[in-house]
């Protein structure tokens, strides 16, 4: 079986903060609902490493997270009710954390993401404005290393500027039943307040694949892609020069032509309209702290 090299990789960016213990249990582990065949393989790497001493064991191991609920099918459940169009009462006050490490040579940088995420890059350095757009819900300073993590369960971690971008990051954003009535209007509004905005998700599981970009209140540019399905959710918009670029091909996908969406391709177009999610930890070399809170949602 041919595994993922680049998301190997950034697997091992993260269990390099696991003790040889936790990693073991990885390795041995016949638990797949939670671990990927990639995530075994960065494993033993990591461990190999260490018995070869070109890595050293974590002076303080991250604490294991709770086991993630698995995720229903987004096109078979409306597993999220989300009411990302009110204001907030009141008003929140935010500013950008910088981290003081002392003399710790691993300090909390920022932290890479992509697989089985959704995210919003937006056109804007001011991470105050953006948690108030979305309305987030007992927002609070956070590190990387907790924002993604809590970004991978019910929380929206909202990134300290990248360049000129910041990024909403979260599985609760992962659309309803329709992407097109999801994503949408919600990028019309964040358009219109930052200029550009844009949405990505993926899911290989489900080989949900979904992208959109708008400008100034009008959307540009909207894709979505179900494999498990051989269905096209939403195509509206003519083809940005960016996805020409990579050789996608919008066709019938019975043609044996067709190149399905995927993973990858996700990434490499996030990282020409914006920001590449999976390689923030090169890019970004600054320890400074986001902000993390909670959609609001509707009951019923």
């Amino acid at each position: 079986m041919s595994h993922d090299r680049q998301f190997i990789d950034t697997i091992k960016t993260h269990f390099a903060r696991k003790s040889s213990a936790q990693l073991h249990e990885i390795v041995q582990t016949h638990n797949h609902e939670r671990w990927s065949p990639e995530a075994v393989v960065a494993a033993g790497e990591v461990l190999r490493d260490r018995l070869s001493g070109r890595a050293q064991e974590p002076q303080v191991a991250e604490e294991e997270p709770p086991t993630p609920p698995t995720p229903p099918d987004p096109y078979s459940l409306a597993f999220l009710a989300l009411s990302l169009f009110g204001g907030l009462s009141g008003h929140m006050h935010f500013h950008v954390h910088r981290v003081d490490y002392g003399n710790d040579s691993h300090p909390d940088l920022p932290v890479p993401f992509g697989p089985k995420m959704t995210w919003l890059a937006l056109d804007t350095r001011h991470t105050e404005a953006v948690v108030t757009a979305l309305g987030l819900q007992g927002a609070r300073p956070a590190t990387w290393g907790e924002g993604i993590a809590a970004a991978s369960q019910s929380s929206v971690l909202v990134t300290p500027p990248l360049a000129d971008w910041t990024l909403a990051v979260g599985t609760v954003l992962f659309p309803p039943h329709r992407a097109e009535a999801f994503v949408k209007p919600l990028l019309a509004r964040l358009s219109q307040q930052f200029g550009e905005a844009q949405y990505f998700c993926t899911h290989k599981d489900f080989e949900l694949h979904a992208w959109a970009r708008a400008r100034h209140g009008r959307l540009i540019r909207g894709y979505g892609w179900l494999g498990q399905r051989d269905l096209t959710l939403w195509d509206e918009g003519a083809h940005t020069k960016e996805e020409c670029s990579l050789a996608f091909r919008f066709v019938d996908p019975q043609s044996p032509t067709a190149i399905s969406p995927d993973e990858n391709g996700v990434m490499q177009l996030a990282s020409l309209w914006s920001i590449d999610p999976t390689s923030l930890d090169r890019e970004f070399k600054e320890p400074v702290m986001g902000v993390q809170g909670a959609i609001a949602r509707t009951e019923g």
